[in-house]
């Protein structure tokens, strides 16, 4: 059997069952992505539906047309039609012709007319415009759509439409940021869904990056979706709840969007947008440091032309838009950094003077704990005489331009705390350089009118980015360490339509993404230079230093110096559409290829991760400084070493029916049945090896060693050790089969007028795994190695010599490398049983029209979602007591936690990847939408929800899809909190308003009052949740440090006071929380259980904001006009402040009242701009 008959007769079976499964019931109203549609009832003067009248329906721009007629019970559906706006024209015997103008067809929604006929007389007609119902008669779907109006009028920071995504109820995004370098792409959480949850759609097909899954890309080697500029993009629709069985692959926000195309009028436009720091308002930072405006240079230009090519038959529409930067204000290029209190004599005389404990005592009269080091033991000496030299090397090393790597800090900082002479000195910079970026974008769109019945459109665009910026995520926080990188964006449509008969039609689509992105990092320190080894022990004369994170100064590139990553996506769909009487079915089916190839080295320069700064200076092993709690002053060493390229390979697969039934004039009932396959990833050379925690032998290994949980896909040609696992299956895990998705919903109208309208539904959605998940096998054995070794597995290590046992060269890959009772690999395995995951969506709402302009929405919508993906740290170190003693061990402390793990001869901290995660989400969303009219259009919304979840994730909505669970590992319910994207009130508005035209006025009165424009955003919205964590407490568990929540002391741990106050002195109260608790059969203090501190204790700043557009028309004659713009973000100049730092920084673990570090609870930064000014200018004919 042929792969198209296997395709045909699947498609078959699920028709006919989903037919059988619609008989008695059916759900909302929805379209094809990319289309929209027209349907109402025929009516005669005294109310009688109007059996097998003609309906017309013509598309005003391009004249094509499409004819149905009404059923036995009076109902018509013109479907799957362009957007745009139609003239819908109604004809039946004994009835005067009815026509309705200026009809607008939205993508993914049903517009609904009810046409009154009247009875014909002489040369009678009834014309009316714009007939259309403000309330939503035909679907339960939650969202709202965005038109040209919208997406041209509105100030959007860096004029790009994600922003728009968080206008609508249930959206939670962080607030826009015009000073992101570049496009400045925004993620967005939808109802309780996770930011990878959501799909992208261009002109009907997936144009989502499959690595990520999420708009903007957190990686700097990744692309995130194209942004076209809002010039070439007709309309776009956000469905936040409840779409169709049309529309699947997430469970967040669905956005259709929609090119414009040419028409019957020659039509364009020429635009340039310019920004320059005279203008603007300096960031809160900078001018706390005394440093000047940072420079901010942004211009954006382009054009549009449309029109016929052939009239009415063959259209073309093309764009451009360059844009140019110079910017000293994005992260990349400002960067504020907490370190200590650095002068400019770098002696070791000197450092030792200003760093050792026994000079500076707190008022006890101790030696301040600030100063102490993390390791314990020897300490700082005052004459500096045993300062490492490779911290002296550090300190004193230059930049090519001669400042030093490691400048003084800028200002002092008070300390704060319950004791502030126990803590370290410490010091502020600001630093702002600024970075460039460059963009060029092509769209090209072609529309063909073939026949009546046969439409072919063409859809391309392409983009090419280049960036560079001075600091980059995760790497250093001082200049030096600059990148580049390079993002390309191509996405190609054809779609066709063929109308079969007027019950009947097709579209058949064909769809091909591509993201290609690369980055590198400079790093101006050898590993030579400054006398330290490197991860393989290989020493020469360019070989990168590896990175130094030590009492908040951070240098080098995070361990990652360069990476290159691209993704291919086909995609095939087709939609047929069929009504008959009542019922409007249609069905579909979906084929995706993805291709992923990608060489993303880990660590392979290094990464030491160092307590504190004194422990920087000291730089000993645990047997060199005499450590009672074995520990060495670096407190975590990451290598990575192998081979890196990978080239995998997705396929997934679709398949929906869906029926629509007008019950009753009043009562539309839908039902749909979606199907879907996200295929695992499967690496065309067999390396996606996995480690099955599930399977792996527990207790002491052999000193031979063991390959007991190691697996290889079938897929691998080469041969493997007795003891690994050669799986059944290609992929990473098995592919799941299970995705049925039911949908249900209902829409009720109660009353006319004033029309009252109840809607209602439940369904089930399934997510698509990232590429995260194939991307964690990077570092894993045999083609791969990574150490995260800390506590007692990286005893050994000095500053000299951190990496023991180095990793090996990556000319030595692939190796099988068994566990034994001293090997350390970090693993990061998979559950192969992997599900997807599931939600359950249900909404209720209400929608009260008042007339034709205003519409009041008030709704629930709920979700609960089981099978997310996360990652467990798998090895927790078990308790032993003399009763229950583990592998020979009586107590727990960390010198044996590494003894006491479960499977022995990996890394502290390993994780395993599984589908085990629940959330739930539960929101009251309100919105009030005035729709144009008179010139003026609104749209207000309120959501106050509450969203819960298992994993840590503290970053708002720039998130990857795999985040860890916090404290106890085998009790996830102690994790189950307030989401860290929960904003549990927001309040959002936007608004476009027209001055009336003075047609009357003397001509000065109309020269001044007309023809002006006015539009704005107002965000409102509560800070998120926060957790607070202690680097020492859980120790006896031999889980990842700073992963483990803190003790409290019942204080309260927000500080009082306003927000000014509190950023300048602490955002959060030490004095809240305590060392945690000695572990049960501890050895000393430093042995230590988990915090009893709970998920999401305190919330972040809240945030508002108001952007705010002037524009001026000037009308030329011949219809075309020129237009000046003002467009100002952040209007009141209001900071913003990011997250205070959460982590106590505790010293010395075996304090019984430990000082918690001056940066704990401090906030150094803004999420967003200041005040920026933006001038614009615009032809359009």
């Amino acid at each position: 059997m042929s792969l198209s008959e296997v395709h045909v007769k699947f498609f078959n079976n699920l028709a006919v069952f989903a037919l059988f499964l619609l008989v008695p019931v059916g759900v909302t109203f929805g379209q094809t992505p990319g289309t929209g549609a027209i349907s109402g009832l025929v009516y005669d003067p005294a109310g009688r539906i109007v059996q097998n009248a003609e309906i017309q329906a013509v598309n005003e721009a391009t004249h094509a047309s499409r004819k149905v007629t009404t059923t036995a019970e009076g109902f018509y559906r013109v479907q799957l039609l362009q957007p745009g706006h139609y003239s819908v024209m109604v004809t039946s015997s004994g009835f005067a012709p009815h026509t309705s103008r200026a009809i607008e067809v939205t993508v993914s929604e049903t517009t609904s007319l009810n046409v009154f006929l009247a009875i014909a007389t002489t040369s009678a007609s009834v014309q009316v415009t714009n007939d259309a119902e403000v309330a939503e008669l035909e679907s339960s779907t939650l969202g709202g759509l965005v038109n040209d109006t919208a997406i041209q009028a509105l100030p959007l920071s860096n004029r790009n439409f994600t922003q728009i995504l968080g206008l609508s109820p249930g959206v939670v995004v962080d607030l826009p940021n015009a000073t992101l370098m570049g496009t400045g792409s925004q993620n967005v959480a939808s109802d309780g869904a996770t930011p990878t949850a959501n799909n992208f759609q261009f002109n009907g097909v997936d144009a989502n990056n499959l690595v990520e899954n999420s708009f903007a890309i957190a990686n700097t080697s990744e692309v995130g979706v194209a942004i076209p500029a809002p010039d070439v993009i007709e309309e776009f629709r956000v469905q936040t709840a409840n779409f169709d069985a049309a529309y699947g692959r997430g469970t967040g926000a669905n956005v259709d969007m929609v090119s414009k195309s040419g028409t019957n009028r020659l039509h364009g436009s020429a635009w340039e947008f310019v920004r320059n720091n005279i203008f603007n308002a300096n960031d809160f930072f900078l001018k706390q440091a005394g440093q000047p405006r940072s420079e901010l240079k942004h211009n954006q230009f382009g054009g549009t032309l449309g029109g016929p090519i052939v009239r009415d038959k063959t259209f073309f529409f093309v764009g451009y838009e360059g844009l140019t930067e110079v910017n000293g204000l994005s992260p990349g290029s400002k960067i504020t950094a907490i370190y200590p209190l650095l002068t400019s004599d770098r002696s070791a005389a000197a450092l030792g003077a200003l760093f050792c404990p026994a000079g500076h005592l707190n008022n006890m009269g101790q030696p301040a704990s600030g100063y102490l080091t993390q390791a314990g033991g020897a300490q700082v000496a005052c004459n500096g005489s045993n300062i490492n030299p490779v911290a002296l090397a550090v300190l004193n090393a230059k930049l090519p331009n001669g400042q030093l790597a490691v400048p003084n800090p800028q200002i002092a900082l008070p300390n704060t705390g319950t004791d502030a002479s126990d803590q370290m000195a410490m010091g502020q910079s600001t630093f702002s350089i600024p970075g460039r970026f460059r963009e060029n974008q092509f769209s090209t769109n072609i529309d063909q009118i073939l026949s009546q019945k046969n439409t072919l459109a063409g859809r391309f665009f392409y983009s090419r980015a280049t960036q560079s910026q001075a600091f980059e995520p995760n790497a250093a926080n001082v200049p030096g360490w600059g990148g580049q990188q390079l993002a390309r964006n191509t996405m190609f449509v054809l779609t066709d339509t063929h109308v079969v008969n007027s019950n009947l039609l097709n579209v058949a689509r064909f769809g091909y993404m591509r993201f290609d992105g690369n980055s590198s990092i400079v790093n101006p320190l050898t590993a030579q230079a400054i006398g330290i080894d490197t991860p393989t022990g290989m020493v020469g004369p360019g070989t990168n230093a590896p990175g130094i994170w030590a009492g908040g100064l951070m240098i080098g590139d995070a361990g990652t110096p360069s990476q290159w990553q691209v993704t291919n996506s086909f995609i095939y769909q087709d939609t047929v559409s069929w009504t008959h009487g009542r019922h409007n079915a249609r069905f579909g089916v979906e084929f995706k290829r993805h291709e992923v190839d990608e060489d993303q080295p880990v660590e392979t320069d290094g990464l030491l991760q160092i307590g504190t700064f004194s422990d920087f200076l000291v730089g000993q092993s645990a047997a060199q400084n005499g450590s009672s709690a074995g520990l060495s002053n670096v407190t975590s060493a990451t290598a990575g070493g192998g081979i890196f390229r990978r080239n995998e390979r997705y396929t997934d697969f679709g398949g929906f029916v869906q029926d629509d039934i007008k019950l009753t004039k009043r009562l539309t009932i839908n039902a749909g049945l979606r199907y879907e396959i996200f295929g695992a990833p499967i690496e065309i050379d067999g390396r996606l090896a996995n480690f099955n925690a599930n399977i792996a032998s527990t207790g002491p290994v052999p000193i031979a060693g063991t390959f007991s949980g190691f697996t290889m896909p079938s897929n691998f040609s080469g041969s493997v050790p007795d003891g690994v696992e050669k799986t059944s299956f290609p992929g990473l895990y098995k592919t799941p089969l299970g995705d049925v998705s039911p949908r249900f919903g209902f829409v009720w109208q109660v009353t006319d007028k004033p029309v009252l309208v109840v809607r209602g539904g439940v369904g089930i959605y399934f997510d698509e795994h990232s590429g995260n998940l194939a991307e964690q096998t990077l570092t894993q054995p045999p083609f791969a190695s990574l150490q995260i070794l800390s506590a007692s597995q990286n005893a050994t290590a000095t500053l000299q010599h951190p990496f023991v046992p180095h990793v090996l060269p990556n000319s030595s890959y692939p190796v099988f490398t068994p566990r034994t009772p001293t090997s350390t690999p970090f693993i990061e395995g998979t559950n192969p049983n992997m599900r997807d995951g599931k939600t359950t969506e249900y909404n209720l709402n209400v929608q009260y029209a008042l007339g034709r302009k205003y519409l009041l929405e008030v709704g629930y919508v709920g979700t609960n979602s089981n099978h997310r993906s996360g990652q467990i740290e798998f090895d927790q170190a078990s308790l032993a007591s003399p009763q229950n003693p583990v592998n020979g061990e009586t107590t727990n402390s960390i010198a044996n936690a590494a003894t006491r793990m479960p499977i022995q001869g990996v890394s502290e901290g390993s994780l395993f990847t599984d589908s085990i995660f629940v959330a739930n989400y539960n929101a009251l969303q309100v919105s009030v939408t005035r729709h144009m009219q008179h010139g003026f259009q609104f749209q207000g919304s309120y959501t106050w929800s509450k969203n819960l979840d298992e994993v840590a994730n503290e970053t708002g909505t720039d998130v990857f899809e795999l985040q860890l669970s916090t404290n106890d590992q085998h009790n996830l319910l102690s994790s189950y909190g307030l989401a860290g994207d929960d904003r549990d009130q927001r309040v959002v508005f936007n608004f476009t308003w027209q001055t009336p035209k003075l047609n009357q006025a003397p001509m000065l009165a109309r020269y001044l009052i007309n023809d002006w424009a006015f539009s704005g955003i107002g965000v409102f919205q509560a800070g998120i949740p926060l957790s607070v964590f202690d680097g020492n407490a859980g120790s006896v568990y031999a889980l990842l440090s700073g992963e483990v929540r803190a003790q409290r002391t019942g204080k309260n741990p927000s500080t009082h006071g306003s927000l000014f106050s509190r950023v300048q002195n602490t955002y959060l109260d030490s004095a809240a929380f305590t060392r945690a608790p000695e572990a049960p059969n501890g050895t000393s203090l430093a042995d230590q259980d988990f915090g009893n501190s709970g998920v999401g204790i305190v919330r972040g700043p809240g945030q508002h904001n108001l952007d705010i557009a002037v524009e001026r028309l000037f009308p030329i004659k011949g219809g075309s006009n020129f237009r000046f713009r003002a467009e100002a973000y952040n209007l009141t100049n209001t900071p913003q402040f990011a997250n205070p730092n959460t982590s106590l920084g505790y010293t010395d673990p075996t304090q019984v009242n430990p000082s918690a570090s001056s940066t704990f609870g401090k906030i150094t930064s803004t999420v967003t701009n200041p005040r920026i000014i933006q001038f614009g200018a615009k032809y359009q004919f």
